[in-house]
Formats: C-alpha cells, structure tokens, sequence
C-alpha cells in the first residue's frame, strides 16, 4: 500500500478519537513527504528512516519527538496489516546536552523593546505597536505564543482584568488575571473605532492585512528584533534566545519576586502552575529555570530558616 494512504488514514484515524494531531500530524506528514509521495510502505528502508530522523544538524530533542510519532503510525500500519515490521532503529541514541531556555533580565528586555523600535523592518505585516504588545504580554502573563495569538476580542475582558484562554494546551481553557499595567497596556492597543469594525469572534492581535498573525511570522520578526538588539548566547542558532523562553522568563520572575516578599513560596507554586495551564506541578517546575538572583533569593530563605532553627 502507498505510503500517502497509510499516513491519511493514520491521520483521520487520531483525530477521530478525538486529537488535534497537529505535532505529530506534522512529523508524518513530513516523513511522508520525505520517504516520496509514490513509495509503497513495505519499500521503507531503516536506512531511509534514520536519514529522516538525525534530520541536517547535531542530534537534538527533535529527534525523540520525530520517533515517537514514526513509533505511533507503526503501530498503526502494523496492527492494520499495512506492513509486518517496523523499519524505526531499536535504540535511541545519546542525545546532546539538553538546551537550556534563556531567561531573560530586566536590562535584556528593555532591549528587546527598544529594538523594536529601532529595528528596521520594510514591509513588515507586524507593526511596531503589535509587536511591543504581544512581547508584553507574554511576558507579563507567561501565556504561549499560539494563546497569545489566539486571543480573540470576545476573550479580553478589560474592563474585569481577566482574559479568557481557550482550548489551549492538553484541550484546557483558563481565565488569566491581568494585572493594571497589562489592562493599560492592552487598552491602549486596542483602538476604540477599529473594534466597532470587528466583531467579538475576530482576532484580538492581526496585523496590517487585519488577518490572524501566524506563529512563525511573529517568530521571525523576533528573531530579527533580537538579532538587532545583538542580544545573543553561546552555542550556534539553534540555541539563541527564543520567543518561547519569555514564559520561562515569566515564571523565573516570579519566583523570585515571591522570594523577596517573603511569600509561601510551597503555597503558591499550585497557583503558577494553574496560571500557567499545565496539568501538573512538574510541568511547572521544568519552567524555573536557576538563576544567579533565584539561587541568592533560595540561599537567603534557607539561612532564615536554618537561623530560626538554630536559635
């Protein structure tokens, strides 16, 4: 059987359970792509799979994410009589050091703003207003990037200070509290006459061709703001500063704004992790990073602690 059936049919077979399918759906369709649209599924070489997995460059946490869903549609062709075994390499191999997100400091990000300004960007669908908003919110909100642009007028509800998050991560919908500054911010955004032109199911964030702002547009002038804002890090591209680490960067604040007001740090981590969306508290913990002021605000509270016991 064709390789493209195989992978349609694994497709609509997901997502009639009820997935989105969308990572993985990616990946198959790209192995599928890889492999030629014409090759039949038994004419897949282990070869041929290992070239698609190790990809162009060093190996990386790509590679697990490539496996397990080549691993998945396998199972699949199998279990359907499609093909008798599996061409996927039985080990894994040792994998680079894990990457590391960048959280970023106060003087880091007044950079980046700064760039945004100053960056020149020609014909750009993003204006500068959008893109200084949406980094801000992030960042105040520690929202994803796809919630961030996904937010449609309906969600933003200014004038309660809560913006309405829905089928985000895992099929979960939350409320997010806004504090005053990002009311303000947002606020300001928004322009009064252009929102009596759109109606409440359309997109919060557009740009100039008042369409919906893809994911990889908003990325790419990022890139271009921080590469002008000569904002880098050691290790080549694949581990400069990404859009991404400004929910890092988010929850690592505060973390250690906690710290310094002497908060039930124990307490409120529940809290950041129902703010955030995760469904458990260790996909919070992988978000706070160590910081040099994390550790002195760690360091600090222990020696309180460890005093308080000693007297």
């Amino acid at each position: 059987m064709k390789l493209n059936l195989v992978c349609q049919q694994y497709a609509a077979f997901r997502k009639a359970l009820g997935e989105r399918f969308v990572t993985n759906g990616r990946y198959v369709k790209a192995f599928c792509l890889a492999m030629g649209s014409d090759i039949d599924i038994a004419a897949v070489s282990p070869e041929k799979v290992n070239t698609f997995l190790n990809g162009n460059g060093p190996l990386t946490t790509t590679w697990q994410v490539r496996h397990n869903a080549l691993l998945g549609f396998y199972r699949y062709a199998i279990s359907r009589g499609f093909v008798g075994n599996s061409p996927l390499p039985l080990t894994v191999p040792k994998l680079s050091a894990t990457f590391r997100p960048h959280i970023y400091s106060v003087d880091e990000l007044r950079r980046i703003l700064e760039s945004i300004e100053s960056c020149p960007r020609p014909r750009s669908e993003l204006g500068t207003s959008t893109l200084r908003t949406l980094i801000l919110l992030m960042y105040g909100t520690a929202l994803r990037t796809s919630e961030a642009l996904s937010l449609k007028i309906c969600d933003a509800d200014l004038a309660g200070a809560v913006l309405t998050i829905r089928d985000s991560k895992f099929f979960k919908s939350r409320l997010v509290p806004l504090g005053s500054k990002t009311v303000r911010l947002l606020t300001d955004y928004v322009n009064p006459r252009s929102l009596r032109r759109r109606g409440p199911n359309d997109f919060f964030f557009v740009g100039r061709s008042s369409k919906q702002i893809p994911i990889h547009m908003f990325e790419r002038a990022y890139i271009q703001i921080r590469n002008h804002a000569a904002l880098r890090r050691e290790g080549g591209p694949r581990n400069q500063p990404r859009l991404h680490d400004l929910r890092h960067t988010s929850a690592v604040h505060r973390l250690v704004k906690w710290y310094r007001e002497g908060k039930d740090v124990q307490t409120l981590l529940p809290q950041l992790c129902v703010y955030m969306g995760h469904t458990t508290l260790a996909a919070t913990q992988v978000y706070l990073s160590m910081t040099p002021d994390l550790l002195h605000e760690a360091n600090q509270r222990f020696e309180r602690y460890a005093i308080q016991e000693v007297l």
